[in-house]
């Protein structure tokens, strides 16, 4: 019988570029040594551990694969939701929306070969996973382009 499980998160890192005036997003590439999807360009994913909370595990799981800390976190308005034949589990999982400093360097983990800073239509034709695309373009829709970033902010991180 297939479960429902929700032990996983999803972070969108984003940018502000004074020199452009606009945001960009921060996309990983697995490495080719991954057995689950080796080689995609991807946003931040994790799984939940011990009693962290799904904010703990997304702040660490950022720190763990950029290096990056934020200036700003938001829950996105979206679960995202997939099906994992290997554990015969339906899976959903909180996204967030993070605000960096560009101006440090991207610190990536043995999991993730390259990065990329990218606009929103040019990261929406690297992502292959649909969550990752959808919830990328309602993290620019209703957090970072419009005047509701106060509503989704976790102020206490």
């Amino acid at each position: 019988m297939i479960r429902f499980v929700s032990n996983t998160i999803q972070v969108h890192v984003a940018a502000y570029f004074e020199e452009y005036q606009v945001y960009k997003f921060l996309l990983l590439k697995r490495s080719m040594h991954e057995v689950v999807y080796p080689g995609i360009w991807q946003v931040i994913t994790g799984t939940i551990e011990g009693n962290e909370t799904a904010v703990m595990t997304a702040l660490r799981e950022v720190k763990e694969e950029t290096g990056y800390s934020p200036l700003k976190l938001w829950t996105i308005p979206y679960i995202t939701r997939y099906f994992s034949p290997k554990h015969d589990t339906i899976q959903a999982s909180p996204v967030f929306g993070m605000l960096i400093d560009p101006v440090n360097p991207v610190v990536l983990s043995d999991e993730h070969e390259r990065f990329e800073w990218l606009h929103l239509d040019l990261a929406m034709e690297k992502l292959v996973l649909p969550s990752h695309r959808e919830a990328t373009k309602i993290f620019h829709e209703f957090i970072l382009a419009s005047g509701s970033q106060d509503l989704f902010e976790i102020k206490h991180f």
